[in-house]
């Protein structure tokens, strides 16, 4: 009488049929973790962009509520330029705007300038980053990068005799500023529609 012996161990076929199973199912598992890390890189990358832009909202903010007002009487002007232009990012056209006034720098807020130092300050875009720059009044000239990417940068400013929002402005001579600016910033984001950011800010009333 033949003995059937029992065998142990798993066949090739067995063998290879679950390493399939795992292979399969690692690849289901790096898929999830790949999409949530490039998730959370995307969030983190979104979080630095208004992060920068609030930066650069504040400092804009600020030096144009501390904006230098002239007085007729001192023959002093007030002094805001504002440029309307435009520029192209493969087909789409984007506000490229730059604005240029004198703003009473003080100490906290602008670095080697002291209190009621009077400084000219240009924001512009560089580029596609947002960038200060500062003329003191001791010659000195200073410049600082406050964030990107932006694609488009754009001012308005309010007419107290129009009533209206207008694209540019130049007080030359005229001892006369808008009642408020309006700032907008334009971000690109991949695949998607561009992002506006929009705030104002009132200025004082030139003598």
């Amino acid at each position: 009488m033949t003995k059937v012996q029992s065998q142990n161990g798993f066949t090739l076929l067995e063998v290879m049929i679950s390493l399939g199973i795992l292979s399969v199912i690692f690849t289901l598992l790096y898929g999830t973790f790949n999409a949530v890390y490039r998730g959370g890189e995307q969030m983190e990358s979104e979080a630095d962009k208004y992060r920068l832009l609030r930066i650069g909202t504040y400092h804009m903010a600020n030096n144009l509520s501390m904006i230098h007002v002239g007085s007729a009487s001192d023959g002093e002007s007030a002094s805001l330029q504002g440029e309307d232009r435009e520029r192209l990012i493969g087909d789409d056209a984007y506000a490229n705007d730059s604005i240029q006034f004198v703003s009473l720098a003080h100490g906290r807020t602008m670095q080697d300038a002291p209190e009621s130092e009077r400084a000219t300050i240009r924001y512009v875009l560089n580029g596609n980053v947002l960038m200060q720059e500062m003329l003191l009044s001791n010659g000195r000239e200073l410049s600082y990068e406050l964030g990107g990417p932006i694609a488009g940068l754009n001012f308005r400013y309010f007419d107290s005799i129009k009533k209206e929002w207008v694209e540019s402005w130049d007080d030359t001579g005229s001892n006369k500023l808008p009642l408020a600016v309006e700032i907008e910033f334009v971000l690109t984001r991949k695949d998607r529609e561009p992002q506006r950011f929009k705030t104002w800010v009132d200025l004082p009333k030139s003598g």
